[in-house]
């Protein structure tokens, strides 16, 4: 991985760029029709050890295969190993060492599993070993990706942010300096006052910069507008692409159902529905996987849903491939946080609908290296 300082100097020559590189226009028409990922299941877990599953969310991958993800309704985290072997729980909620006062997202950054509390941010390893905790403002410092164990790329966050401003900053936690990476704003948005976004964190309503760093390239965008681009580690964009896509529009309806389970009084949930956006973002995520960019795709404002379309490119920027993750016609899962491509793998924690839920592991189908 680059050193930052490296990485920092490049600011300079990435900016400029920026403002002048030709977009890459796409029909939304993929050039070589649907791909089937045609999932076979290889396991399938349906307890922690011989605890039930309360309600898991937010899968992550380690770099060695084992699988996290937290309980929220027992308030604690689960390591499986990548047979599906429950190994043992960490991150319980507490004010201890090791233990999360409240439990908000997951990172990871080398051999470490990084928690993240309001305040700090919490280190174990990969098999939920406690290491060290660092003081970080989460609300106004989101981890994007980690460059290493003590810095990491972030965006501005809704509503602190002004509605038309796109930028990667990245921060380092044993200085407390941070720097612009580069701005994406377009000269049009820079002078335009924020819009009134309530603070929640809703990927298919709130506008949210995603990004994906391979270790080569960086791919990103902010998912309000289907644009995607692609910065190598030498200072230039390699490229950038734009979809032709209509937005999706969220009914009320969906967007009551969404936040139905906030514990509010009803006059605070009838000022958030009034700031909601009418309008459903683009993509949830952006994934490099084997060569070609899959660009997760957001069709619907429930917190469930029965598969999850992947538009998915070339290293050139070509449309290819639509393709739909399907498991079974009497399953759902919910957040693309529920969902982890690693290789010609994916992880889905699933619910059947009668609220029991499983943690699965599927074989999957990918479009071979070099065929576009």
């Amino acid at each position: 991985m680059m050193k930052l300082k490296t990485f920092l100097g490049l600011t300079c020559l990435l900016i400029p760029i920026l403002t002048c590189f030709g977009q890459i226009l796409l029909k939304d028409q993929p050039k070589k029709g649907e791909w089937l990922f045609s999932p076979q299941k290889i396991w399938e877990a349906e307890k922690a050890g011989d605890t039930e599953f309360g309600r898991i969310a937010e899968l992550l991958v380690s770099e060695n295969g084992n699988i996290i993800c937290r309980d929220f309704q027992r308030n604690i985290s689960y390591v499986f190993n990548n047979e599906g072997r429950f190994i043992k729980c960490f991150a319980s909620q507490g004010a201890s060492e090791g233990q999360l006062p409240f439990y908000l997202n997951r990172f990871q950054s080398g051999d470490k599993i990084i928690l993240a509390a309001p305040d700090k941010l919490h280190y174990f390893s990969q098999d939920g070993t406690f290491v060290r905790a660092v003081d970080n403002n989460l609300f106004l410092r989101f981890p994007l990706c980690f460059i290493n164990e003590n810095e990491f790329i972030y965006a501005p966050t809704f509503p602190q942010s002004p509605v038309h401003e796109k930028k990667l900053v990245a921060f380092d936690l044993s200085s407390g300096r941070e720097r612009i990476l580069l701005n994406f704003t377009e000269p049009e948005g820079r002078s335009q006052k924020p819009a009134p976004f309530p603070m929640l964190m809703i990927y298919s309503l709130i506008p949210q910069v995603r990004l994906e760093d391979d270790g080569v390239n960086l791919f990103f965008g902010r998912n309000d507008a289907y644009t995607i681009y692609i910065a190598d580690r030498s200072g230039h964009i390699q490229s950038s692409l734009s979809l032709d896509r209509n937005k999706s529009i969220a009914s009320p309806e969906g967007k009551r159902n969404h936040i139905a389970d906030i514990q509010l009084p009803k006059e605070a949930v009838e000022k958030i529905l009034s700031q909601l956006p009418d309008e459903m973002t683009y993509f949830s995520q952006i994934q490099a996987i084997r060569g070609l960019i899959y660009v997760f795709a957001v069709t619907t404002v429930e917190k469930e849903t029965a598969d999850q379309a992947l538009d998915i490119f070339s290293p050139k920027g070509e449309f290819l491939y639509r393709g739909y993750l399907r498991f079974d016609d009497l399953v759902k899962f919910g957040s693309p946080s529920n969902l982890v491509i690693k290789e010609e793998d994916v992880y889905v924690i699933l619910n059947n609908g009668q609220g029991r839920q499983t943690l699965a592991k599927f074989k999957i189908k990918l479009p071979p290296p070099g065929t576009w």
